[in-house]
């Protein structure tokens, strides 16, 4: 543990002067200073440079699961091929042959992974920067940054709920504190949950969605918020309000994913091309061109008539005068 916490100290130094910076500007932009809400607003203004930071890693994660939703068929047929084959030989072959399709298509199976990797070392040092105020503010332990003595006791007797942001489920005092952290701990959850299920029931296409390596992975959208039931509550409460805040950002992007960005072939896609449709309909309408569906009934009439004509030149020089019985 000592091992880990030295490495985070420039983390963890860094997380102190964005807390100080945004508490500076909220206090600029007209708050009262000292102890209050302005502290749990700058932990939620983190949560916002941390991801306004990672979006690049966002568009790439959204490339990444789009081309890894495109090339399942293929994958499966992959699998499908080696499945009776468990030989070195053959499991070496179909390594191989994923690996090469990976590599053709451009797909990074770990590229839906990069932001919850970045994110990880900012919620331990978030963690440990929370868990370290009461020794701070008490003089046990040394500063963090801009974080003295001063500073760590402003932030630990701030509330947001009724709760301060050092207190943890075990440690609140009060049963109404103990509900606020409830909440916050389910809203956690249900908002993991109704992300997860609408990236993989909505944003997934639907020949994978008929595949037993789907149902098994459906799984998954249970498994992850009950692992924030037995977590959230042994957190600090200020690590809560970050994650729940970056939990309703993810939920925003999932929903502008599905909307803009969604996989081929999934319901979220099949509604966009709909919307897409609609749209050139209305553009085409305005300015007095046919229809998507006018212009393809029209394209495939013309082809009808084409082919009746050449049908037609074909009989008629079969019967022509000299023609070849």
């Amino acid at each position: 543990m000592q091992f880990i916490t030295t490495i985070l100290q420039p983390l963890e130094w860094l997380i102190a002067q964005l807390l100080i910076l945004g508490h500076t500007l909220l206090v600029v932009l007209g708050m009262p200073d000292g102890p209050g809400l302005v502290w749990c607003l700058s932990i939620m203004g983190l949560v916002l440079v941390i991801r306004l930071c990672l979006l690049p890693l966002f568009m790439r994660q959204m490339t990444s699961m789009r081309r890894m939703q495109a090339i399942q068929p293929q994958l499966q047929r992959i699998q499908r091929k080696y499945a009776s084959r468990k030989d070195p030989r053959s499991q070496e072959a179909m390594q191989r042959e994923t690996m090469e399709l990976y590599r053709k298509e451009g797909a990074n199976p770990m590229g839906s992974c990069l932001p919850a990797l970045v994110q990880m070392p900012v919620l331990c040092s978030l963690f440990y920067t929370l868990q370290r105020l009461p020794m701070i503010a008490n003089g046990s332990s040394t500063a963090v940054g801009g974080l003295d003595r001063v500073v760590a006791g402003d932030i630990e007797s701030s509330r947001f709920l009724g709760v301060c942001v050092a207190d943890t489920f075990m440690t609140a005092d009060g049963t109404g504190e103990r509900i606020a952290i409830s909440t916050i701990v389910v809203l956690m959850c249900v908002t993991l949950l109704v992300m997860q299920w609408l990236l993989t029931h909505r944003n997934t296409s639907r020949e994978v969605m008929a595949s037993p390596q789907f149902r098994m992975q459906r799984m998954t959208v249970f498994v992850f918020p009950l692992i924030y039931v037995f977590s959230g509550f042994t957190l600090p409460f200020g690590v809560l309000i970050y994650w729940v805040t970056n939990n309703l950002w993810n939920l925003g992007q999932a929903l502008v994913q599905l909307h803009w960005f969604p996989a081929p072939g999934s319901i979220a896609g099949e509604r966009k091309e709909l919307r897409d449709r609609n749209r050139e309909n209305r553009r085409r309408a305005a300015a007095g061109l046919p229809s998507l569906e006018g212009q393809a009934a029209e394209e495939l009439r013309r082809a009808a008539a084409a082919r009746r004509s050449r049908e037609s030149r074909r009989e008629r020089q079969r019967k022509a005068p000299g023609a070849l019985d």
